[in-house]
């Protein structure tokens, strides 16, 4: 077999199979590659969008001629059997179809009452986040052996005016605004996300814990959560209506295709008829003791 290492004796041997699957494979008449005013204008709308302008005359010659190369060794991939068994065409094919029953369940456009309706009756999918404006004090277990001590006295002499010079640095921010309880547990975790919203009354209190240490903390400002309108989520209820017919399209597309189809699956040690193997019998004393 040292032939098959050879470049030049590769490429007769794979001249000769094209040539033995085209004299063996029928001819359908299908040698004829069309290319159309939708076809060029498509290869030109996709280059426009890649660079930003129009083809020239040239260009837009060369995006077709690649067309044609790429159609025809499709065409012959394809007479080989090429794209049997492969995992990656038979995951475009199965994508392609679910575009396609996608596509055909939103050309109903979908009415203003019909996404009302679905507004309401899911409005906590929609619920806008409470938001915290606050500032921290913080507190170093790394610097201090006492540092929750240290953040409980520090509250007796904290105010407005000096609080910028009280405890440790901090490597993120010292105050935070606009943020939402995600937002914090992101920076902070759990511990202090959880005990933010607990907080109440003027000034500074604490300490809290969080992923760092001990804080003093003053909330200025909290915006409770609440619902809102359906007018300024619509954009978003609109996407998600449409996500929702894309799913419950393919849905009942695969449940009508299941109808059509007999599916048997092989299990590795159960029969055909789906009943268990039984175990085998277990030796029995008088053969383990012939056998020892």
């Amino acid at each position: 077999m040292r032939y098959l290492k050879d470049p030049l004796a590769l490429f007769l041997l794979l001249g000769v199979l094209i040539f033995a699957v085209d004299e063996l494979t029928p001819d359908t008449g299908d040698d004829t590659i069309l290319v159309g005013e939708l076809d060029i204008a498509r290869l030109s709308d996709q280059w426009s969008a890649q660079m930003g302008r129009v083809p020239t005359e040239t260009e837009l010659a060369g995006l077709v001629d690649a067309h044609v190369r790429e159609e025809m060794l499709v065409r012959e991939a394809v007479k080989m059997g090429l794209d049997n068994n492969d995992v990656i065409i038979r995951r475009r094919l199965a994508q392609k179809l679910t575009f396609l029953t996608e596509d055909l369940a939103l050309l109903e456009r979908a009415t203003p009452e019909r996404l009302v309706e679905f507004f309401e009756s899911d409005m906590e999918r929609y619920r806008v986040p409470a938001r915290y404006t606050f500032s921290h004090i913080y507190f170093s277990p790394d610097r201090r052996a006492t540092a929750r001590e240290d953040a409980a006295a520090a509250l007796a002499e904290v105010d407005d005016d000096n609080w910028r010079t009280v405890g440790d640095p901090f490597m993120l921010r010292r105050t935070y605004a606009h943020v939402t309880i995600a937002d914090i547990r992101k920076d902070f975790g759990t511990p202090f996300s959880e005990a933010l919203p607990a907080l109440e009354g003027d000034g500074w209190l604490g300490p809290v814990e969080s992923g760092y240490g001990y804080h003093l903390v003053r909330v200025d400002r909290h915006t409770p959560s609440r619902l809102p309108t359906f007018e300024e989520v619509s954009g978003r209820v609109a996407t998600d209506y449409d996500t929702q017919r894309r799913s419950d399209a393919n849905d009942r597309y695969y449940e009508s295709l299941a109808a059509r189809y007999s599916v048997e699956i092989e299990i590795p040690g159960v029969p055909a008829d789906g009943a268990e193997l039984a175990p085998a019998p277990a030796a029995s004393a008088d053969a383990q003791g012939q056998g020892e």
